[in-house]
């Protein structure tokens, strides 16, 4: 009987009886997470022979050699108190939340997330860095920044398993993968139906998930469909306490802002600006004398925003293999997804430009006003004064909405040859399509409501009630942000044994793959459009020195690998990169191993041409002012002149599996990565004052631009925001090949599973990352910095540790997650901020003892408690922005909370 596929670029084979290679199996197992298990037995009619996916190797019957993989295996899947695929990844503690999530876009990268998804971010070293795969197959990536790929397109149930491969692996998969490579695995080899749902509480948000799946085996092939609706409800910032301006009584900052309502009149510049408080219920000509020099009103502008977007998403897969011959069968894989947003933004502020001519105009008695700017739309000699202002009272809330929708299909045929030899073709189409539509002020139309002089068109921005007609008026743009991308993706491949040595067999993987890409972003519906091809070869050579057939005392097995891509892009240039990874067992047990590899990433076309070329508003914290806020002018757009990243990565590690210790598996990792070129981009870090210094030279900040400057790139750009009448700080947000970094650690994982006669079965297991050092040069001139536990950086830190306990019907299951202590050098003075650790619960029954030979035999119902004592996130002194913070560090906590879910599931 011909064995069913679990197609991928590499695989080796196991039978029921335990027959494989002990080496590839103990490679796989060792460095799995808590109750990662091995792929589900094929159900009754299936083949005996199921091929297993390793990641990090195209050579058929391997497992990377040098390198470790981290699984997450279904069983930690069923258990995981998590609605998507992302969520489930995240708690791997080599995996950070920088740069690009649902919650957290203030870091690099975090710009281009407009539809508010998230992406792999192994190791913290850019959420760009990561590879992510489907099936061994590239993703389709995000229309609106050509470069990411959200894992949660993947239904959690669809998922067998994923692999997490944290090393380089550009000589096997190309760009991307500097960090290393994360697998989604889909389901294969299902009997049956199986339908699930799970509800979720916290205070104050609520989720749900609920899918199905059928599969269905037969003599030479199988089908698995499964189908998820996952839903999860916005969490507002005023439904926390942690997040707030005022942050003094935990010995922070007074964040709050001067742009309020009622706001502030200024009148002047500089250091003879005079600031005068509009009282409660506004001010006229007829009470101006209640205006007093040198007051100002404060307010927290941002505390009504969403700290998690509310999140829909819809989702199938399907897997197919059919065997046409003994020598030639045929296999494909598809997924489409629709994820849908809403986000409550915080209210609109800006430093409005008041002329005389406004029909509510008040002047500070005895006030001398200057001249009116040419942005603010009157004739010349017009006098002016500042109003600092919120319309939080005028406008209702701003609501950001939109959708990401993803559909991918690969298909293929894999043609045995003789000698051993297999030749695979297969082809991939992916789409995407990406939309967020942000409701904004018309400039055009705020200047003339601000100069008018009748009273039913003019704005009242001195405290007193507005028309709606008005406000409606001058809220009445936005911007549509669109997104496609188009990916057709051939490889053709083929491996097989080359000769034999005394220590095995040389196997051989070469291969082609070319990419072609078309990508069209857009902005009101003015669209642009993008093409890149990308040809690339690759050779994989396994060489097995010493083996069963020449072993000797002190080298059981010894085993190079070597391998080489060559990448050529149509706009970028070319890049070849290699690999070499040996493992060394001195006995059966214990096994060495070491690799050194380089690796590249790909600027984005997103980066290189732009999505929005714009100039934006935004408020910079700014430590000149001792924190408080300053507006500032920025811009947004694409850097031709952009080159690929390069890095290089060694590794060192050890796996054992003692036979005295039955059940006992540990596996400890060295790393050591060195990235050049990395591109960065500062138009979403409003904390990048802080760094002033370390930008000198690059032209990223500048002080008091040239006025000319700022008024041509808002003429022939446009403005999002409101621009004030002096600009006084201007952040180039576009991208640059300027940093590099250097980063060494530990990775460790230890299992023990045993058995008991009469108290069931347990599974202990811990995963964790130490990192030794942690530099970074934000710009080639300037001196690498030790940011290893510092805020909005990687971790010296994170571990995670799991109990499970299996008797009978019942499985339960304690998870313990831990991040370490680290430092907040956003403060005037540096600060420490706690460490955080939060324990997780899971209580499963399955009715099959109880109720066996009945429908509900295969009823299970489950308990699950994340963070499960409520621990709140521990104090950050950090401002509120659009992108979090205030209180917080939301690239680490979930402000989430306690979440109380229910779970049941039925298979018929």
């Amino acid at each position: 009987m011909k064995s069913h596929r679990l197609r991928n670029h590499a695989r080796f084979v196991r039978t029921g009886a335990g027959s494989c290679s002990a080496t590839l199996l103990g490679v796989l197992l060792a460095g799995q997470s808590a109750n990662a298990q091995e792929a589900a037995t094929p159900a009754a009619g299936a083949s005996e022979l199921t091929e297993i996916v390793v990641t990090g190797s195209r050579i058929r019957g391997t497992a990377p050699v040098g390198s470790a993989v981290v699984a997450v295996g279904r069983a930690e899947i069923d258990t995981a108190a998590v609605v998507n695929t992302t969520q489930l990844i995240q708690e791997v503690p080599q995996v950070f939340n920088l740069g690009i999530s649902e919650n957290s876009r203030g870091q690099s990268g975090g710009n281009s997330n407009i539809t508010l998804g998230s992406t792999i971010n192994l190791r913290g070293l850019g959420p760009f860095a990561t590879l992510t795969l489907i099936d061994g197959h590239r993703g389709v990536p995000q229309g609106t920044s050509g470069l990411a790929v959200d894992p949660s397109t993947i239904p959690m149930l669809a998922l067998e398993r994923v692999e997490i491969v944290a090393d380089g692996a550009s000589a096997i998969y190309g760009s991307d993968a500097v960090a290393g490579v994360a697998n989604l695995i889909l389901r294969r080899n299902f009997e049956g139906f199986e339908i699930r749902g799970r509800y979720g509480v916290a205070d104050e948000a609520d989720e749900n998930q609920v899918g199905m799946i059928y599969g269905h085996t037969w003599s030479s092939g199988q089908v698995t469909i499964a189908a998820e609706h996952q839903f999860r409800s916005s969490l507002n910032g005023e439904d926390r306490d942690f997040f707030r301006a005022d942050l003094r009584d935990e010995g922070g900052r007074d964040y709050r802002s001067r742009l309020c309502q009622p706001g502030n009149i200024v009148v002047g510049s500089g250091a003879t600006a005079a600031s005068y408080a509009i009282p409660a219920g506004g001010v006229t000509a007829g009470n101006a004398a209640a205006l007093v020099p040198g007051t100002f009103n404060l307010c927290d502008p941002n505390t009504s925003q969403d700290l998690l977007p509310q999140q829909e998403r819809n989702g199938f897969s399907l897997t197919f293999d059919q065997d046409i011959t003994e020598n030639w069968s045929l296999h494909a894989n598809a997924f489409g997804t629709k994820r849908e947003f809403e986000n409550l933004v915080a209210f609109q502020t800006g430093t409005l430009s008041v002329p005389t001519t406004n029909a509510f105009f008040v002047a500070p008695p005895g006030a001398t006003l200057g001249l009116c700017p040419a942005s603010a739309g009157v004739p010349a000699g017009t006098r002016c004064e500042t109003v600092q202002y919120s319309f939080r009272n005028d406008s209702p809330k701003r609501l950001n909405t939109g959708f990401s929708e993803s559909a991918q299909a690969t298909v293929g045929t894999t043609i045995g040859l003789p000698a051993e030899w297999q030749l695979s073709i297969d082809y991939t189409y992916g789409h995407n399509e990406d939309e967020a539509n942000n409701p904004l002020i018309s400039q055009p139309r705020l200047a003339a409501a601000l100069a008018s002089s009748n009273a039913s068109t003019a704005l009242n921005p001195f405290g007193g009630a507005n028309s709606a007609a008005v406000i409606d008026d001058i809220f009445s743009n936005f911007q549509l942000a669109q997104g496609t991308t188009n990916m057709h993706v051939m490889e053709a491949a083929v491996g097989g044994r080359i000769f034999d040595l005394p220590g095995g067999a040389v196997r051989v993987a070469a291969g082609y793959e070319g990419q072609r890409y078309n990508y069209a972003t857009g902005v009101n519906s003015v669209f642009r459009h993008f093409e890149r091809d990308v040809d690339s070869g690759y050779l994989e050579v396994l060489l097995p020195i010493v083996g069963s057939g020449n072993a000797v005392t002190g080298i059981r097995s010894l085993t190079l690998n070597v391998a080489g891509r060559y990448d050529d892009y149509s706009d970028v240039g070319d890049t070849t990169n290699p690999k070499y990874g040996l493992d060394w067992k001195p006995i059966d047990s214990l096994t060495f191993r070491a690799s050194y590899g380089e690796s590249f990433r790909a600027p984005g076309i997103a980066q290189i041409y732009g999505n929005t070329n714009r100039l934006f508003v935004q408020n910079y914290a700014d430590p000149t002012l001792g924190g408080a806020l300053r507006i500032g002018a920025t811009l947004s757009g694409g850097n031709t002149n952009l080159q690929p990243e390069t890095s290089a990565a060694t590794t060192f590690g050890v796996e054992y599996e003692p036979d005295f210790f039955p059940g006992f598996k540990g596996a400890l990792t060295y790393f050591d990565i060195d990235y050049d070129g990395q591109v960065v981009q500062f138009l979403s870090d409003l904390t990048i004052l802080n760094r002033e210094a370390d930008f000198a030279g690059t032209g990223i900040i500048v002080r008091n631009p040239d006025p000319a400057f700022i008024a041509n790139l808002a003429t022939t750009l446009g403005v999002t925001g409101v621009l004030p009448p002096v600009v006084t700080l201007f952040v180039d947000g576009r991208s640059f090949n300027l940093g590099s970094s250097t980063m060494q650690g530990f990775d460790a994982q230890l299992s023990y599973a045993w058995q008991t006669d009469s108290i069931g079965d347990f599974n202990a297991a811990v995963n964790g990352s130490y990192l030794t050092k942690y530099e970074y040069a934000i710009a080639p001139s300037a001196q690498p910095q030790d940011l290893l536990d510092v805020i909005y950086n990687p971790l010296r830190f994170k571990a995670r540790g799991s109990l499970n306990w299996h008797i009978g019907g019942l499985n339960s299951q304690i998870t313990v997650s831990h991040i370490g202590a680290y430092t907040n050098n956003l403060s005037p003075v540096k600060r420490n901020v706690d460490s955080f650790t939060s324990l997780d619960l899971y209580v499963g029954y399955s009715f099959a003892d109880m109720f066996g030979g009945t429908w509900l035999e295969d009823l299970t119902v489950a308990l699950d408690v994340t963070n499960a004592l409520d621990e709140e996130p521990p104090f950050v002194d950090v401002a509120q922005s659009p992108n979090g913070g205030g209180g917080f560090d939301p690239t680490l906590v979930n402000p989430l909370g306690r979440v109380i879910g229910f779970s049941v599931s039925a298979r018929f």
